[in-house]
């Protein structure tokens, strides 16, 4: 059984490396893109809120684009949500091979 841990463990070197390389690039793209995607979804709010009190857009439509807004800031969360998983598989390969 300690032969197979052994062999176990230095196989999952590789995907742990993997995993850490593909954490780093989501970290960094959702990091940077968060900034964008925030601004456009406080625009797309903006916008909503404005059109609708000055009475050029309808109930309709100002809630049209305030779901509009609310899925384009969800896709940062999700995004922030598959790094934790990404991190969590990570960690318990780490937690494997330390012991």
């Amino acid at each position: 059984m300690r032969v197979i841990r052994f062999f176990l463990k230095i196989a999952l070197l590789p995907v742990i490396a993997a995993l850490t390389v593909l954490q780093w690039f989501f970290i960094f793209l959702f990091g940077f893109s968060s900034v964008v995607f925030d601004m456009l979804a406080g625009l797309f709010l903006l916008t909503a809120v404005l059109s609708y009190l000055m009475g050029i857009s309808g109930e309709k439509e100002a809630l049209g684009m305030v779901a509009v807004g609310f899925a384009v800031f969800m896709i940062q969360v999700i995004g922030t949500w598959i790094v934790m998983y990404i991190t969590v598989m990570n960690m318990d390969m780490r937690d494997f091979i330390g012991s």
